[in-house]
């Protein structure tokens, strides 16, 4: 079996309930999905990074495409290596990465159809039959707009929420909203120096966080995160914007964070995390992938998620789309996820909705 192409399909669908507004008016979502086709008529999806589809479809179609073409796609290990060691001078992070990760997923994706087998058994088989999930959600104005958003996914059968949000008001807000039972994580998207970060972890603690996650304005500053986590009443998460297993290594070993955070689209794809989940459990950090999208990637990290003993949660972006476009679309029942057990990632697309929302680019 031969790849015979390589199709990049960006995608722009609106948001079903947008009220209250998040900040940054976010009434729409972005998606860059991937088909990888073959000579045997199996096809393999897979998910990259929504920002630049332009520059990825150039890197994919100019860079890596070539390099695939008429090679074996169930030979996932070597195929990544030849794309990753081919672009390290310009890749090595950033939309390369991307690039490589979405094209990755999908290989295993064929992969699993023509053994027949699910993602997660090719990774050595369920470890549990459900994973939990949380509610990941948009950032809001005001304090009581996130308190109203937190409650309302609460409702929907979530047990844990995390906020965007940028200050302790809304911590305490959502935290007298949701009581007690419910956990609660802050992503603070890089808005701090290390010892404003420490000032607000210390004002957190009474709200009981299960982690801070990027607090720092430089999220390669592996040094501040290590000052932060020495000092801080809070665990530190991290990584969603860091690379492979390589750059992982750095985290771990400077033991810089609590938790790390690959995401499955940006630091690889599935074999790269699964090395960093190694990585983690040799050096005894907890895993809790990022995972704020809603295309394959979605169904990789859960994959990724059945078959590991250590990873906590399945993050999901907790807005409804106007169409769901995958089938199944991997919406939380009762605040936890399972996987399909038909071959490959177990998903399927509504071409006429991949039709309606392409974005040209």
């Amino acid at each position: 079996m031969k790849i015979t192409d390589i199709q990049v399909l960006p995608l722009h669908l609106p948001m079903r309930d947008t009220t209250p507004i998040a900040v940054g008016g976010e009434t729409s979502s972005a998606h860059t999905l991937l088909r990888i086709k073959t000579d045997a008529g199996i096809e393999g999806y897979g998910e990259t990074f929504r920002l630049a589809p332009g520059a990825i479809k150039a890197v994919i179609e100019t860079e890596l495409k070539p390099m695939l073409l008429g090679k074996d796609p169930c030979r996932i290990e070597l195929l990544w290596e030849q794309m990753f060691s081919k672009s390290f001078r310009y890749g090595r992070a950033g939309m390369v990465i991307h690039a490589i990760s979405g094209i990755e997923i999908a290989l295993w994706d064929i992969l699993g159809k023509v053994c027949g087998q699910p993602v997660y058994h090719l990774l050595g088989g369920a470890c549990r039959d459900a994973v939990p999930a949380y509610a990941s959600m948009h950032r809001y104005a005001q304090p009581a707009e996130a308190a109203e958003m937190a409650l309302r996914f609460v409702g929907q059968g979530y047990t844990a929420v995390k906020l965007h949000q940028s200050d302790v008001a809304s911590v305490a807000a959502v935290r007298e909203a949701v009581g007690d039972a419910i956990d609660i994580m802050l992503d603070a998207s890089g808005a701090w120096t290390p010892r404003q970060a420490l000032q607000i972890a210390e004002a957190l603690a009474p709200h009981r966080l299960q982690w801070l996650e990027e607090p720092l304005q430089r999220m390669d500053d592996y040094d501040g995160l290590r000052w932060l986590r020495d000092r801080s009443p809070v665990p530190i998460a991290a990584g969603e914007n860091e690379y492979t297993h390589w750059g992982f290594r750095e985290l771990a070993a400077r033991r810089a964070v609590d938790i790390v955070q690959p995401d499955v689209i940006k630091s690889g794809g599935i074999s790269a995390c699964r090395k960093i989940f190694a990585l983690a459990e040799a050096f005894d950090i907890e895993i809790s992938p990022h995972c704020f999208y809603y295309g394959p990637g979605i169904a990789a990290t859960l994959h990724l998620c059945m078959a590991s003993t250590r990873a906590r949660y399945v993050e999901i972006n907790a807005l409804d789309l106007e169409t769901w476009f995958m089938d199944p679309p991997l919406r939380p029942q009762a605040g936890k996820l399972t996987a399909s057990d038909k071959p490959g990632l177990g998903i399927e697309f509504d071409t006429h909705a991949l039709d309606h929302y392409a974005k040209n680019i």
